[in-house]
């Protein structure tokens, strides 16, 4: 109850958390609008007949479109359908006498406004036909009243008094959009086989970062990374910054989520909490259950599991992962995550990636994923002399991967002693062959690219001389 339209909130938050459901999103919406569509035939057909029809397509098409706007609550829905129950109420009503006619048209405006937010609008649009012009006059001040009152007493903008709980006037169907949505729902829900088969999909930011994601947990980013350098680092850790949009800023946290670092983790998940409509949402409040519960803080993640204890959705979740509670097999999973953490305490900048990373692989070598975030970062920012040095403290001969090698060569083509220190990091003849072709053609190619890109396109080599930094 701090703020408007309480009713149409509370309905719209219950009935949201249901979208967790594979397809009953799509259906409680329909529902909605075919249940507001209703309500506006009643309304006007006692005075358009049949033809009702038509303004009732035009009104619920109008409010689809703007349920396909990605922060559009349907509680905004709700609130159009309860400001035109109420005016329903008032028609039904007939009130004839002028003494009840003016306390309850007022009692309604209030109502409505208090119950609904914006549906007062509507309710004034539907009982304007049936009102004396003084009396329309009166509630149109009242309404215009109320919602100067609310920006002080609920301290909301003024452009969201007049019209909380909506958030848009117009809006229509986004396709790529939603395919970009796909990429971050699927990867939540662990259904990635279903993102294989959508390479047009990777054109942007989100797709690129999780598909990197992906492919590094099968420990195939160093084969892909080149493919996918459109993002640059921006491609394997999202950058939250006041310009990036709420999806993005939420789902930087997967990352450090699955390489092991929870304390970047948590800060990024509390920021896409901070800057999500509304600072809330059932993801933030898992992710951050889970860091807590690796971190073997119980008390802080027993305040998140409590919250969603208090859902239908989510309270099984949550009671299986209460401290004292757990499983066996959340068990296994918390001494698996545990096995990544970092070992040391560092102050350092939430920017500085390699001493993350650096941080994750002293405490655990073995972690895979971690290292080919490592290595690519070091490749794609061109930090040769870092790459080296990392692949030489951290290579256990699983780093023999063709982009290593071709980026080892650049730096061994200006030492006297160029081959690696670590004796398991090995450069394989056809990769020294073809970098000695390149060299031959680089060098006599002069401004003409076309030749070494016709046959090296796809190498680290030409990405070194050729590629443009994205920062």
């Amino acid at each position: 109850m701090s703020q408007p339209a309480v009713l149409s909130c509370l309905i719209g938050d219950f009935l949201t958390q249901f979208f967790y459901y594979q397809g009953v999103g799509p259906l409680i919406m329909a529902a909605l609008l075919v249940a507001l569509g209703t309500v506006y035939y009643r309304l006007l057909y006692r005075t358009q007949n049949w033809w009702a029809i038509i303004p009732v397509m035009v009104l619920t098409l109008w409010e689809f479109g703007k349920l396909c706007n990605l922060y559009y609550p349907i509680s905004a829905t709700l609130s159009f359908m309860g400001g035109s129950l109420i005016a329903l109420l008032f028609i039904r009503a007939n009130l004839r006498s002028a003494k009840a006619i003016i306390p309850f048209a007022l009692i309604c405006i209030a109502a409505s406004y208090w119950l609904f937010g914006i549906g007062v609008w509507i309710t004034l649009v539907f009982i304007f036909s049936i009102l004396p012009r003084y009396l329309f006059a009166i509630l149109l001040v009242e309404a215009i009243g109320i919602s100067i009152a609310a920006k002080y007493i609920f301290t909301i903008p003024w452009d969201e008094a007049f019209i909380y709980p909506s958030t848009a006037q117009f809006g229509k169907p986004n396709f790529e959009r939603e395919r970009i949505l796909k990429y971050d729902c699927e990867y939540y829900f662990n259904r990635t086989n279903l993102l294989k088969s959508d390479e047009g999909g990777q054109n942007s930011l989100l797709p690129t970062y999780y598909t990197n994601l992906i492919d590094a947990k099968q420990q195939n980013l160093p084969g892909k990374i080149l493919a996918r350098m459109k993002y640059g680092i921006n491609g394997l850790f999202i950058p939250v910054a006041p310009t990036s949009d709420p999806q993005s800023i939420y789902a930087a946290n997967e990352v450090w989520f699955e390489l092991g670092d929870m304390t970047l983790a948590e800060h990024a998940t509390i920021l896409g909490m901070i800057f999500s409509p509304q600072h809330k949402g059932s993801r933030a409040l898992r992710r951050l259950a889970e860091i807590n519960l690796i971190n073997q803080d119980d008390e802080a993640a027993k305040k998140y599991l409590r919250m969603l204890q208090k859902t239908i959705v989510h309270n099984d979740w949550a009671t299986q992962r209460m401290p004292g509670n757990q499983k066996e097999n959340i068990k296994k999973w918390l001494t698996s995550k545990r096995s990544l953490l970092p070992q040391k305490d560092t102050i350092r900048s939430s920017a500085d990636i390699q001493t993350s990373l650096c941080n994750l692989l002293d405490a655990n070598p073995n972690n895979l994923p971690a290292l080919d975030y490592l290595l690519c970062y070091d490749l794609l920012i061109k930090d040769i002399e870092s790459f080296v040095n990392h692949i030489e403290k951290y290579s256990n001969g699983y780093s023999n991967h063709r982009l290593y090698q071709e980026a080892y060569l650049i730096y061994a083509a200006n030492k006297e002693s160029p081959f690696p220190q670590n004796g398991k990091f090995v450069i394989a003849p056809e990769v020294i062959d073809d970098f000695y072709q390149y060299t031959t053609l680089y060098q006599t190619s002069g401004d003409n690219i076309e030749q070494l890109k016709q046959k090296f396109d796809k190498t680290y080599w030409f990405y070194y001389h050729f590629a443009q930094r994205n920062k």
